[in-house]
């Protein structure tokens, strides 16, 4: 139980209004809380935060001269292991989803109450005192660009996103509280999830389990195990795979497919430690590290009650990677090719091919929407293709077809000679014919998943829906 008079308990109250400040005062005095800090001016935020180990922050949104939304980004690129609590008049679901995607603990919509503020008070002090933890390990150093190598020998890069991750997956690879990869598909989460396995010098196995297709028995039986005639058809007892993996990791992928049920499960597990195989009453304890992945916005989906659990969330989150896409880390793709290419040819028992200096520019301008798992199929297909020692642009020409309509906004190449706006409107286009038409173009490339769309235009998926509901009243 946290001890909220503890002198390392220091909440940081930042709002424009003294009255504001004053109530939270009042609230966190009444919870026994003795250290609390008023910041008034936002400008001042950042400077004062820096001052102050491992607080709390409990932020108001509208605010002049910097916006609550503007210092929140600022706390998270500065001083990223800070809980941030929102507490706004603002009751939008985007604006909510959108400081989460920012990095935000919580938040929590005025007037609030006491029992929610002491909750998300309770559940931040909780995450940050993990994370202290694990910042105070012996010889970790966040400010220098360094880590083993040797964990990381099968990713290939030179991103220095990329390398910041593997510093920061070296800082917790000894930790074993939960770890959750965000990344879109072919992006190499399992890869890091073997990673921070690698980097922790368990001596347990490396255990991979995709559960997007598990249902809520399936799920139980597969991870927790079952006992002779726990159900029809079972003949004899069978260990789960969290058994498998004591002592190491068990790496659960596609975590935002798992049903509610399932979910109540996991939780149970991260929060007791416990489990039961199916048809026993004996409880078994878990020592496997969980480390889980999704190309899901989990965030939202936590903050819209839309299908994933957020205290849930909050757990699996305990230490969180955001895997860059390809097309954000363009600098890898030579590196890529490369050792995709000597990959393709040892398994096709051929020579490797060079690689022509207009196939790798038309590469290079690709925006790769299925990551390096897309750029290994043109790969292996090309050099499968290849009879003349070359890979050429037209091995590649026929696969990338399309490849401007496909691009996430800002991502594409400079327009070429005929394919200018005029050229494909037959004259300059209205802002909203070009709205319209990239409204068509992303849901033509995300087969109408109204979800990938939204994030191939850099919008929400609700701004999306309402703008194809006006759409459909209009016709």
């Amino acid at each position: 139980m946290l001890n909220l008079n503890d002198k390392n308990v220091h909440i940081v109250l930042i709002d424009d209004e003294q009255d504001e400040l004053d109530a939270y005062q009042f609230l966190l005095e009444s919870m026994g809380v003795r250290q609390i800090t008023q910041v008034q001016d936002s400008l001042q935020a950042l400077s004062i935060l820096e001052q102050i180990p491992f607080p709390v922050v409990f932020l108001d949104l509208n605010m002049p001269q910097m916006s609550g939304q503007e210092v929140l980004a600022a706390i998270k690129e500065r001083l990223p292991q800070i809980p941030v609590i929102i507490c706004t008049a603002n009751s939008e679901v985007e604006t909510a989803v959108e400081c989460l995607k920012l990095g935000a603990h919580d938040y929590l919509v005025k007037p609030i109450n006491l029992n929610t503020f002491g909750s998300a008070l309770r559940n931040a002090l909780e995450i940050g005192a993990l994370r202290k933890e694990v910042l105070s390990l012996k010889g970790i150093a966040f400010g220098e660009r360094s880590y083993n190598s040797a964990a990381f020998g099968g990713i290939i890069t030179r991103s220095p996103a990329m390398e910041g991750i593997f510093q920061y997956v070296e800082a917790i690879a000894r930790s074993r509280q939960p770890a959750l990869i965000l990344g879109e598909t072919g992006a190499g989460k399992e890869l890091l999830a073997r990673a921070i396995h690698v980097s922790s010098g368990v001596a347990g196995e490396f255990v991979a389990v995709d559960v997007s297709g598990l249902d809520d028995t399936l799920f139980s039986d597969t991870l927790f195990g079952h006992l002779k005639g726990a159900y029809t058809g079972a003949s004899g007892g069978r260990s789960g795979l969290i058994e498998k993996a004591a002592g190491g990791t068990i790496f659960l992928d596609e975590i935002g497919d798992l049903s509610e049920t399932s979910q109540v499960k996991l939780l149970r597990l991260l929060q007791e430690g416990i489990y039961y195989s199916l048809g026993s009453d004996t409880q078994k304890q878990c020592r496997a590290r969980v480390v889980t992945a999704t190309n899901h916005d989990l965030i939202g989906m936590a903050a819209q009650t839309r299908g994933f659990r957020r205290d849930l969330y909050y757990r699996l989150s305990t230490h969180l990677i955001k895997v860059p896409a390809l097309r954000e880390r363009r600098e890898d793709i030579p590196l890529l090719v490369q050792h995709l290419v000597a990959e393709a040819a040892t398994s096709l028992q051929k020579n490797p091919p060079a690689v022509s200096i207009p196939a790798l520019e038309l590469l290079l301008n690709h925006p790769f929407p299925g990551n390096i798992r897309e750029l290994k199929t043109y790969i292996f297909d090309a050099v499968a293709r290849c009879d003349n020692g070359e890979l050429s642009a037209e091995l590649f020409a026929d696969r990338l077809t399309g490849a401007e309509a496909m691009a996430p906004v800002g991502t594409s190449p400079p327009p070429q000679a005929g394919s200018s706006l005029e050229a494909l409107f037959g004259r300059f286009p209205t802002l909203d014919e070009l709205t319209e038409f990239s409204v068509n173009q992303a849901l033509t490339c995300s087969g109408n998943n109204q979800s990938q769309a939204a994030r191939l235009l850099g919008i929400s998926k609700q701004a999306l829906h309402k703008r194809l509901k006006k759409r459909k009243e209009l016709s």
